[in-house]
């Protein structure tokens, strides 16, 4: 009953409209509401207590009490009350309001003057100026309908008059009129006290809205920024803990007994492993002056072409590493820029480093110097996996990085928000030119006065069309991998880390390795190879480790599969557990470790190839079904019995009519878990869903739900499962 009441005074309201017209629309509904169960109250008064005195009077019922032209009264104003609430709901508000005030004046002067003359009903009058207040905006038109009042007032007294002359006498025109206007004032006044308070609530809500919306822009960004900064952090892990596994490594591998060459050889891999750490932190300190945004610039004039010449040196073993044709086209000889030299080197070499990232094998890149009107620019271009358009402006923020398959793995989010710091301290410009799946284009733009060209622009450009003259290009060759063959057990090594695979190739020299970049390259190579066990990184562009290991057993592949990571979280473990691996080290791990579990893996691997060997279709069919049943049965026991801290290995056997051992290494050869970690799985996550289901749920409830006396314990391994 309280929403159709509430639907009929909404009758006409807008969001569209003001809340001032809303306000005056609610209004004349709930008058109209009001006035017409009033009419109804009065009626059914009129004929119970009629009813009521016929029968005690005359003891019969003849309804000579009914008053007919009050019923058709009353009629007539209900039927106009319909009209209006009839006309509000067309959104007709204007007619709707001068029918009801039209009425109102109507019904007090029909029945003040006719129906029931000398009742004092004209003193009804009096509300006509204060409905009139509430329903008009215009003071002038609320002043017009209290002349009116007073006017329908009067009228019994000296138009159409229905008191004796004595009463007539007695009514002080003056104060009467006073009445009226006094009552007019005071309503005329709370109203504007009203709408005074009611602006000022409006604007309390505004600055709550708006503040409410700074917050929530602020929550936004904060959880942007912790987002960030987890990648940020995640990554960084990655990237220390992989040269920390090669230094260690390697150094475990240092002997006298070996020759000084092979010593040499480890020892400078040890070293580059060092200076890659050494890097890492330097960015770490980067980071801390791109706070400040301030740099200590020592300029002086700088040969660009020796500059670049030499990075582009450095970079050319890492380009022809992954097959990428590198070119340096250089357009500015004998020219100077006055530069801080090793700024301005960190600069370029951020730039490289990008392309060398995001370039694909086979891809291209090159470096060019040219003049323009400006004064000099130099271009770094690659055919990579470009940038959408609405990530160009935020790529040169701090920590951001472009959401993409090689980012999940690499980089820190700083390498370029700290080469727009050092471009802008020199007082130069940069911009990046980039579409989606097209590579990159970034450009540094040096201003006429940081350049000294001793050769004049137009004859640079004539010289260009000579044949005779020499450009500094260079391109690297494409070089063809060669992967031997024997009979040795087959591993494939899947790693991101050149220097990774390299340490791993020799601590499994007793095996036949394979490499791969990544699980897209793992399986492509896995198509037309079969293995003995597969050792992949968690991390890696393209395609990570979980992706990997996801499409293997998707497609049903049984090969062993053991994860190297530098993440140390639990969820990460986890979720490759769940999918099935059989080993999971984190980085630095000791060698020993390393081949106790792929000695393991491989002959548990064996085995299972030995117990399928010769098995018809059908009998290979039967034991999966056999598995599928008892996947189904131990999962379903579990669930049903999710909620008692009875649940068990012990009584789960008992359930099975096995035994504890072989329960268990029924489980984990179908399933990959141990009874314990099934049990487990099952209680998190029934205990997730309860919290879903019931946030108000409290910790003993959720705890008792899924069988577990200890709620903080539980809480502290859902947070550790699942973070939350």
């Amino acid at each position: 009953m309280k929403k159709k009441y509430e639907s009929i005074i909404a009758l006409g309201t807008k969001d569209s409209f003001s809340n001032s017209l809303n306000k005056r629309i609610r209004l004349l509904n709930t008058y109209c509401l009001v006035w017409g169960h009033v009419i109804l109250l009065f009626l059914s008064l009129d004929v119970i207590v009629g009813l009521v005195l016929e029968t005690i009077s005359q003891n019969t019922i003849t309804l000579d009490f009914f008053d007919f032209n009050m019923f058709l009264t009353h009629l007539y104003i209900l039927i106009l009350l319909i009209l209006i609430l009839f006309l509000n709901k067309r959104f007709l508000f204007k007619p709707g309001r001068f029918v009801f005030i039209t009425t109102v004046i109507i019904a007090n002067l029909y029945a003040s003057l006719i129906i029931s003359p000398g009742s004092y009903i004209e003193y009804y009058f009096l509300l006509i100026s204060p409905i009139a207040i509430t329903l008009y905006q215009k003071k002038i038109t609320s002043y017009l309908f209290l002349a009116i009042g007073f006017l329908c007032f009067l009228t019994p007294y000296y138009i159409y008059i229905v008191y004796p002359p004595d009463y007539v006498d007695k009514l002080i025109i003056l104060e009467t009129a006073c009445i009226f206007v006094v009552i007019h004032l005071l309503v005329n006044y709370f109203k504007a006290n009203n709408l005074k308070y009611e602006k000022l609530l409006a604007l309390e809500r505004d600055k709550v809205l708006s503040d409410k919306i700074i917050l929530e822009k602020q929550e936004a960004e904060l959880r942007e920024l912790n987002e960030f900064k987890s990648h940020f952090f995640v990554n960084l892990s990655h990237e220390i803990r992989t040269p920390l596994t090669l230094i260690q490594g390697y150094t475990n591998q240092l002997s006298f007994k070996d020759s000084d060459t092979e010593n040499k050889q480890k020892a400078t891999i040890i070293k580059e492993q060092c200076q890659q750490m050494q890097d890492i932190i330097n960015s770490i300190m980067d980071l801390s002056k791109m706070e400040s945004d301030q740099f200590q610039l020592i300029s002086e004039p700088v040969d660009i072409n020796s500059f670049l010449e030499k990075h582009f040196t450095d970079f050319q073993s890492l380009f022809a590493k992954k097959n990428i044709d590198f070119v340096f086209n250089n357009n500015t000889l004998k020219t100077t820029i006055l530069v801080d030299e090793k700024l301005f080197s960190k600069a370029i070499t951020n730039l490289l480093s990008n392309a060398l990232k995001f370039t694909p094998a086979n891809g291209h890149v090159s470096m060019n110097t040219a003049f323009t009107d400006e004064g000099l620019k130099i271009d770094v271009i690659d055919s990579g996996t470009g940038i959408h358009i609405e990530e160009k402006e935020a790529i040169f923020n701090r920590f951001y990085q472009v959401k993409n398959d090689i980012t999940k793995s690499q980089g820190s989010g700083i390498g370029l928000a700290f080469t727009k710091s050092i471009v802008n301290a020199h007082h130069f410009k940069i911009a990046v030119k980039s579409s989606f799946g097209e590579g990159c284009c970034f450009t540094i733009s040096i201003p006429k006065t940081f350049v000294n060209s001793t050769v004049n622009q137009s004859s640079t450009k004539i010289l260009d069309t000579l044949d005779n003259i020499e450009v500094a290009t260079t391109n690297i060759k494409k070089q063809s991998k060669t992967i031997s063959i024997n009979k040795k057990q087959k591993i494939l090594v899947v790693d991101d880390h050149v220097q990774m695979r390299v340490y791993l190739k020799k601590v499994l020299q007793n095996y036949d390795v394979t490499e791969a970049e990544n699980g897209k390259e793992a399986l492509h190579i896995l198509q037309n190879n079969s293995f003995d066990l597969i050792l992949t990184d968690y991390m890696m562009p393209v395609m990570d480790g979980e992706a990997l290991v996801k499409q293997l057993k998707k497609q049903q592949n049984k090969t062993p599969i053991i994860v190297l990571t530098a993440r140390t979280d639990q969820q990460g473990k986890l979720s490759m557990l769940r999918l099935g691996i059989d080993g999971y080290l984190y980085k630095p791990f000791m060698e020993e470790e390393l081949l106790i579990n792929i000695k393991n893996s491989i002959s548990l691997y064996k085995n299972v190839i030995e117990f399928d060997k010769g098995k018809s279709p059908e009998v290979l069919k039967s034991l999966n079904e056999y598995a599928d049943k008892f996947n189904t049965k131990i999962t379903s026991y579990i669930n049903q019995n999710i909620n008692s801290p009875l649940l068990t290995v012990d009584t789960i056997s008992e359930y099975m009519k096995v035994s504890r051992s072989t329960l268990n290494r029924k489980v984990k050869s179908i399933l990959g878990q141990t009874v314990n970690q099934l049990i487990q799985e099952a209680r998190l996550e029934k205990a997730r869903n309860l919290r879903s289901e019931d946030p108000f749920a409290s910790k003993k409830q959720i705890a008792e739900a899924v069988g577990i006396t200890n709620s903080t314990y539980l809480f502290d391994k859902l947070k550790e499962r699942y973070g939350t």
